[in-house]
């Protein structure tokens, strides 16, 4: 049988129109900040989900559903219309009735025997309706779960809306095969994509591959429709246990997540895996039989200045493209990255000798005490060979560094193209 508070989603478009048209708002609401949050305690059994968060401004949603169903997750912009009915279900909630409401998020009920909530919205104009509200209670307020029941409902509907317009990244996926002791997982890292893949009997194999493997992976995405799997045997097996597991992730927290087992799975589900198999096991078969660095070169570079203002790092890593395993020179300011070029042998060797001759920085650990907001780095080569140069200062620096630094900058700064961020030189 149903909850009661559940027999509402069904005629939550109805009643979202007739609060609107009431409200007479439309999208010059004078709203700026808007959220509800609720946290179901471990002795309780949530109708719905153990664990809601909305946040919503003007021009992004941020929400997340959590435990007592498959979790839906979103963030990303929001359209006004959407910006207009989520405040009006929140305005409508009528909180500061609630029993349990105590005006003061730090009282309550223990965690664990109860459900804390807490509602705000707020104006940008003097004379708007603000509301500030927190609460506990044991899970039994009809007045509360039913206007939970609406929110969900809607949040629910409109995420199926805007998983399939909002523009979106593959930022994660990875696949398990406890039966046959498999494991594949393709991540985007700092605009490199990197893989790992385990095969039964066969050795690990770590490697960064060219960008246009997420494009393949989402294009097989599409095609076979994988979002529509979300869910698929949620709650049949203990976490750990499960023995076909795929998970993915995108930039907008959207995640897909489907458990299965031979005889229990989705349509299109073994088609995608030997897919997923024949796009990945060739490519470590050729990581392993190039090897990952030539004799003589860089195994891996990073270096990047800090101070007043972002200053890039820069990575050199070593990456399987169409062309072989080549070095890759990037550029990224965070994680956001900012350029990136291949190297051939002969400008590895050249870099290599540029950064050995910096061997006397190993070592090297300044810091300048009680000095506020000084200028910093940070150095840390490894050779094919094992040897390693570490260093790193703040507001101290060891000798011939601006000497060695411009070397490194001139070499790396004149093969990428130019910073959108403008010169760093």
């Amino acid at each position: 049988m149903l909850h009661p508070s559940l027999i509402l989603v069904a005629v939550l478009p109805l009643m979202l129109c007739g609060e609107a048209k009431a409200a007479g708002m439309g999208s010059e609401m004078p709203v700026t900040y808007a959220a509800y949050h609720s946290e179901w305690g471990d002795n309780l059994t949530p109708p719905i989900a153990r664990s809601i968060h909305l946040e919503l401004t003007r021009s992004k949603l941020n929400v997340s559903l959590s435990g007592g169903m498959p979790s839906l997750n979103y963030a990303g912009p929001v359209d006004a219309k959407t910006f207009d009915e989520i405040v009006v279900l929140l305005r409508s909630m009528d909180a500061a009735s609630w029993p349990g409401c105590t005006g003061d998020e730090n009282k309550g009920e223990r965690r664990k025997d109860c459900c804390k909530w807490s509602l705000c919205v707020l104006g940008k104009e003097p004379n708007n309706r603000e509301i500030r509200v927190y609460g506990a209670d044991r899970g039994r307020d009809t007045s509360r779960l039913e206007a939970e029941a609406r929110l969900c409902g809607y949040v629910r509907r409109k995420l199926s809306e805007l998983y399939g317009s909002v523009p979106k990244k593959l930022e994660r996926l990875s696949f398990s095969d406890r039966l046959e002791g498999g494991y594949w997982s393709v991540i985007a890292d700092e605009g490199r994509v990197r893989v790992c893949v385990i095969a039964n009997s066969q050795p690990d194999v770590e490697f960064y591959a060219n960008q246009v493997l997420l494009q393949d992976i989402r294009s097989l995405l599409d095609k076979i429709g994988v979002e529509a799997w979300h869910g698929f045997g949620y709650g049949r097996y203990a976490p750990g246990t499960m023995p076909l597991c795929l998970e993915i992730a995108y930039s907008t927290r959207q995640r897909v997540t489907v458990m299965a087992e031979p005889g229990s799975m989705p349509e299109g589900f073994v088609e995608f895996c030997d897919a997923l198999r024949d796009m990945l096991a060739p490519l470590a078969r050729r990581w392993q039989k190039m090897g990952p660095a030539l004799e003589g070169g860089i195994k891996h570079l990073r270096f990047g200045e800090n101070g007043m203002r972002m200053e890039p790092h820069y990575e050199l890593y070593r990456c399987l493209d169409a062309e072989g395993v080549r070095p890759h020179i990037m550029r990224a300011f965070g994680d956001i990255p900012d350029g990136d070029v291949p190297l051939s042998a002969d400008e590895e060797q050249e870099l290599a000798g540029i950064l050995r001759s910096l061997a006397s920085w190993d070592g090297f650990n300044g810091n300048a005490r009680n000095v506020l907001d000084a200028p910093g780095f940070s150095f840390n080569v490894e050779f094919a060979d094992g040897r390693r140069i570490r260093a790193s200062g703040y507001g101290t620096f060891p000798k011939g560094y601006r000497e060695g630094r411009n070397k490194i900058l001139d070499f790396i700064e004149k093969r990428l193209p130019e910073s959108l961020h403008g010169s760093r030189r």
